[in-house]
């Protein structure tokens, strides 16, 4: 029996571990991953959106564009026009790099000085999306980058809900 509480209590801890809170979120820091908008004009926007590591491509663009489409449902528009926009990686490189070491050791002069360059290191990569959006009456009903917010919302909104991590 204890071992099946060992084995209840380990596998928690493994999957709460795994566990992560909604990646749709407002960034609370500059280097965090969420959603961050600056307005620039009084009808053009600057929306981006930076995963965390593990996020997908796709969804850090799916949630830039949901982004978007809330900004212009909030102040009233029915669609917004994407002007730019730039996905792009960004690696994190662990350990590896440039060492050096002073030694000793037992025996018949075993000390020294070495330098070294260890490769051992790893990277992880994740993706942020910048978009500069227009809304407002100069975004003409449609067009090739003109979205529709309240539809662009509905199509996306299951899985902004579900986190869509990957």
């Amino acid at each position: 029996m204890n071992t099946k509480l060992w084995f209840v209590v380990l596998s928690s801890l493994l999957l709460g571990a795994c566990a992560s809170g909604p990646a749709y979120r407002a960034a609370p820091e500059a280097d965090d991953y969420g959603y961050r908008d600056t307005q620039l004009t009084a009808d053009r926007y600057r929306v981006s959106f930076a995963g965390d590591h593990g996020t997908a491509r796709e969804t850090v663009e799916n949630f830039a564009l949901f982004r978007a489409a809330d900004i212009a449902i909030n102040h009233g528009a029915e669609r917004f026009r994407i002007n730019s926009r730039e996905t792009s990686p960004v690696t994190s490189t662990y350990g590896g790099g440039p060492s050096t070491s002073i030694g000793y050791g037992w025996g018949y002069p075993f000390w020294g000085t070495s330098i070294g360059y260890s490769t051992g290191g790893s990277s992880r990569t994740r993706y942020e999306t910048v978009l500069e959006i227009q809304i407002g009456d100069e975004v003409p009903d449609q067009g090739a980058e003109v979205y529709d917010a309240n539809e662009l919302k509905r199509n996306l909104s299951a899985a902004v809900a579900a986190g869509e991590q990957r």
